[in-house]
Order: C-alpha cells, then sequence, then structure tokens
C-alpha cells in the first residue's frame, strides 16, 4: 500500500523475480506459491491480518517488530523471525535464515487464531461481566 512512486511498481527488479501486485483480489494464490513472506511494515498499528494468514499457510514470516504486533512470536514455532524495526541488514539475514526453517506452524497457532475459540473467548469475558 503507498509505495512511493519513485520505485515506479518495482519495475526495476522485474528480472530479479519481484513482481509488485498491489492490492490483488485473491491472496491465497501468492501465499500457495511462496516459501517465505516479508513483513516490512514500520508504520500503523494492530495486528497485521496478512501476516496471521501467511503463518496460516504455513510460510516462514520475516518481519519487523511494529509488522508483528499483536503475534505473540512463541505461537509460531520459530516460523516467524522479528527483526527491529528499521534494521534492514538484520532484515536481509533474516531473510536468508528463514530459506533455513524446516518446519510448520504448530496446531497451538491454529487453535489460538480459529474463529470458533476467538467467539468462546469473547462470549466468556462478556458473560463474566455481565
Amino acid at each position: 500500500k503507498n509505495l512511493p512512486a519513485e520505485l515506479n511498481d518495482l519495475q526495476a527488479y522485474k528480472d530479479k523475480n519481484i513482481i509488485y501486485a498491489g492490492f490483488v483480489e485473491d491472496i491465497s494464490l501468492y501465499f500457495k506459491g511462496s516459501d517465505i513472506f516479508i513483513n516490512p511494515v514500520i508504520d500503523g498499528g494492530g495486528i497485521k491480518t496478512k501476516l496471521v494468514e501467511a503463518l496460516g499457510y504455513n510460510l516462514t514470516v520475516v518481519s519487523t517488530m511494529n509488522g508483528a504486533t499483536g503475534v505473540n512470536p512463541d505461537l509460531g514455532n520459530q516460523k516467524l523471525i522479528i527483526i527491529p524495526d528499521g534494521n534492514w541488514e538484520k532484515f536481509a539475514d533474516g531473510m536468508i535464515a528463514a530459506t533455513h526453517v524446516h518446519r510448520d506452524t504448530p496446531d497451538e497457532f491454529y487453535t489460538f487464531f480459529y474463529w470458533d475459540h476467538i467467539a468462546e473467548k469473547a462470549a466468556r469475558i462478556i458473560s463474566d461481566k455481565l
């Protein structure tokens, strides 16, 4: 979102197999065709849904600290590599390290983010307040 105009939709990197797709209708196609999800988000708030979706598709995720807000890295079985915001050299190292992660997203992750469990937890909290 809001890629600076001077980057020209990353046209200069097309020969390096980098595609700037912008907003897409079906992100699952991109998740299914990828091994690693990079999340270099350094501003904004709240949980980044695409990060949760990527882990749900069993991708290894490399994210900035801000980009991983709201996701407990312990739920990721080391599939979530968090890098301090703005440390792009370490971020690049994290992307290389991610190619060596050969484990699955654990069941605990799916249990935590499963909508039925989230609804049950919300219902318990609400009923406790009544």
